[in-house]
């Protein structure tokens, strides 16, 4: 990926319902804003995904083919507790 390279970076949260037993279809919280290469490489990099598991959270991975090669366009998050997920989501600002 170019040092250059403009993302569009989506955050959505999610909460339990009231039940308890699933989520939310509707997000609680959207954020957008356009990132660069290094927020990206810093944000799902192994090292950083790894170190959010040995906190107790759960950090899943998705990797696609885009114009700028296979890298990483969503990053699914849950806290420790199971109560919030956050998906994160990266494409490429043509």
């Amino acid at each position: 990926m170019n040092s250059n390279t403009k993302l569009n970076f989506t955050e959505k949260e999610y909460s339990r319902t009231d039940s308890g037993k699933s989520w939310r279809a509707q997000p609680d919280e959207v954020t957008e804003k356009i990132v660069d290469r290094n927020f990206h490489s810093n944000m799902t990099s192994e090292d950083t995904c790894k170190f959010f598991r040995r906190l107790g959270g759960s950090e899943s991975v998705e990797r696609s083919y885009t114009s700028q090669g296979y890298i990483v366009t969503q990053l699914i998050s849950m806290d420790p507790g199971r109560t919030v997920r956050k998906v994160r989501t990266f494409s490429i600002v043509e």
